[in-house]
């Protein structure tokens, strides 16, 4: 992020009482529904995601299958995915693949559910149902990691990190490269068979560098990824003597993005971020060796430029007001002949007001979202308000209303493989608030929420994870609450600590009373869902057992046997010890009782899995 800053202070103001106002003025209005440190344990971000209450992971099987990530019945579509404050973007698609990123190079990652309000936001931030913040590792002295880890299936990847600090600046990059051969056993019908075409190779070069100067902070961030990987295709009978699916598809990925951002102690203060990235897709269906399949070879490339500029005024000790704008251009080039090249101009546009004191703090902002493509114009107002209290030390309220809207992708509307160019957008108005009770060792919270979406734009996989099948359901009415009750003890040098979550959800089809699905739950949607998690850590060793359970769901609207998906527990282990001198140990087992489920209709996932990981500090 590049950030141009400027700065309104006053001459003599007490230094110490500027940083005490903004640390006030600058925490998030709603704190993050859930936060997870990443020390490595889980080797991508999708895993970790995958322990946040009231979250679906759409995952299509094995170290290479596509991990996006739904949030109370939202859609993926409507979560934003936040690298140091800039949405990780994909306007042909808005599928983003939580599989691509390594918690190598990340600190935490955060999931709000309300409104996220601090002063210098970007527009886009406030423009998601949902966000996921992934906040970097920022370097506190010189350091060297390399870790190596080894699997099932053929599994193995090599990371080299680097940490540098100087007097001024901070400096951390990164490599990841993986290989996986994908090659795992299934039930089919009578018979064990294994999953063909699903092998992976990607390398993933980050780097990221930060400073100070002039009373504020700057970034500047390069990320690029590479992969070349089969889509195995879904599991269902076909004639003998021909392989299930010989798709191939290839990647080339990279943005740079960077800021600088004044300070929020004083009265005015500002910020210019801006991302360029440039994004190449290879898809080949191989007709020659699968005669079943369509034959298509088919290349995109996109191409976005973003740039961002917010303003902050401190109204007094306790107001402050936020103007940001964001403009971005996206590009996709194909190299067929289609009815129509997308050019997407997006303008995004919020006013944004906070009130904060001690034990209360409220916002409210109004967002304005154009977009211009194809000649058309789409364009949506979105508001939101969101408050904060703590009547008592050990009790806190939140509550958020709120409405956010999802345009069309390129894909939803003009390709004629996946494409609609009748689909409207989509539409959500969400009310919602969070109870939490801590004491020094225990925690809860109950979240109840409603979510009422109009011509929900619903994403169907076909033959192809490449292909999908879009079409608006007219009305959707979400009913959920989710709740996580957090213990943890420390007896000596023993620590303890576990996790029980639960949640309920029912999204029903409320579109015409006149037809069989009315009342129906939408597709991919459980009622009941939830996770046990335990931890302990003695010394230099550390222990964790998770088992999460899915209720039963329909990959379609209907309640036909057909389309019926059994419920499913998956229990992983992971074993972990240091052994001085910087090196440490960790053994995963992953579905360690060998459970045979599907997330998704006609993708069967893996069963027990092995994988040890060597990491050397220095």
């Amino acid at each position: 992020m590049i950030t141009v800053s400027w700065s309104l202070c006053a001459q003599e103001a007490d230094t110490l009482l500027a940083s005490r106002v903004s640390a006030t003025r600058d925490a998030p209005v709603t704190r993050a529904a859930e936060e997870a440190p990443l020390q490595g344990g889980q080797p991508l971000v999708a895993d970790a995601v995958r322990r946040f209450t009231g979250v679906q992971l759409k995952d299509y099987g094995g170290a290479g299958g596509l991990k996006t990530v739904n949030v109370r019945g939202l859609g993926s579509e409507h979560v934003g995915v936040f690298i140091d404050g800039l949405l990780v973007d994909n306007a042909q698609n808005m599928q983003v693949d939580l599989g691509r990123f390594s918690t190598e190079n990340f600190a935490s990652v955060a999931l709000y559910n309300g409104q996220k309000s601090r002063r210098l936001q970007t527009a886009k931030e406030y423009a998601n149902g949902a966000a996921l913040y992934l906040e970097p590792v920022r370097p506190e002295r010189d350091a060297w990691r390399i870790s190596v880890r080894g699997g099932s299936f053929l599994t193995g990847s090599a990371a080299l990190q680097r940490h540098k600090v100087w007097k001024r600046l901070r400096l951390s990059a990164g490599a990841e490269a993986l290989y996986s051969g994908g090659r795992y056993p299934y039930p089919y019908f009578d018979t064990t068979l294994f999953r063909e075409n699903s092998d992976i190779r990607s390398l993933r070069l980050e780097s990221r560098l930060e400073g100070e100067l002039a009373g504020g902070e700057w970034n500047l961030a390069l990320y690029a990824y590479g992969s070349e990987r089969g889509f195995p295709g879904p599991v269902i009978r076909r004639a003998t003597g021909f392989p299930f699916s010989a798709e191939r598809q290839a990647d080339q990925d990279a943005f740079l993005q960077g800021g600088w951002r004044s300070g929020t102690g004083c009265i005015y203060s500002a910020a210019v971020r801006f991302k360029l990235a440039d994004s190449y897709t290879h898809y080949n269906a191989h007709a020659e060796k699968n005669p079943m399949a369509m034959p298509y070879d088919l290349r995109f490339r996109q191409q976005s430029a973003y740039l961002s500029v917010a303003q902050s005024l401190a109204l007094g000790s306790r107001w402050s007001l936020d103007l940001a704008t964001d403009a971005q251009r996206n590009v996709l080039h194909a190299d067929r002949t289609y009815s129509v090249e997308p050019r997407r101009t997006t303008l995004t546009s919020v006013l944004a007001g906070r009130y904060t004191a001690e034990r209360f703090r409220a916002a409210a902002h109004i967002l304005w979202q154009g977009a211009w493509d194809a000649g058309a114009c789409r364009g949506a107002w979105m508001p939101s308000a969101s408050l904060h209290w703590e009547p008592l030390e050990w009790l806190e309220l939140e509550a958020y209303a709120r409405r956010s809207c999802r345009l069309p992708s390129f894909n939803d509307l003009y390709y004629i493989a996946i494409g609609n160019v009748n689909l409207r957008p989509e539409y959500a108005g969400q009310v919602g608030m969070d109870l939490r009770m801590h004491t020094k060792h225990l925690s809860l919270r109950v979240s109840p929420y409603y979510n009422q979406v109009a011509d929900k734009i619903l994403a169907l996989p076909t033959a192809s994870q490449f292909r999908w099948s879009m079409l608006n359901i007219g009305l959707v009415d979400i009913t959920g609450v989710d709740s996580r009750l957090e213990a943890t003890w420390a007896i000596g040098d023993l620590n303890l600590g576990g996790t029980l979550r639960y949640s309920f959800q029912r999204a029903l089809d409320h579109s015409d009373p006149g037809k069989q699905t009315y009342g129906l739950q939408i597709p991919y949607a459980p009622e009941h869902s939830g996770s046990a998690h335990v931890r302990a850590e003695w010394k230099v060793w550390s222990l964790e057992w998770e088992t999460s359970v899915t209720g039963p769901r329909w990959s379609a609207t209907s309640t036909s046997a057909d389309y019926y998906l059994p419920a499913w527990s998956v229990s992983d282990l992971s074993l972990g010890k240091g052994f001085g001198h910087g090196l440490s140990a960790l053994l995963r087992v992953n579905n360690i009782f060998g459970a045979r489920y599907q997330i998704v209709k006609g993708y069967p996932m893996p069963g027990t899995s092995f994988s040890l990981t060597l990491t050397f500090k220095v």
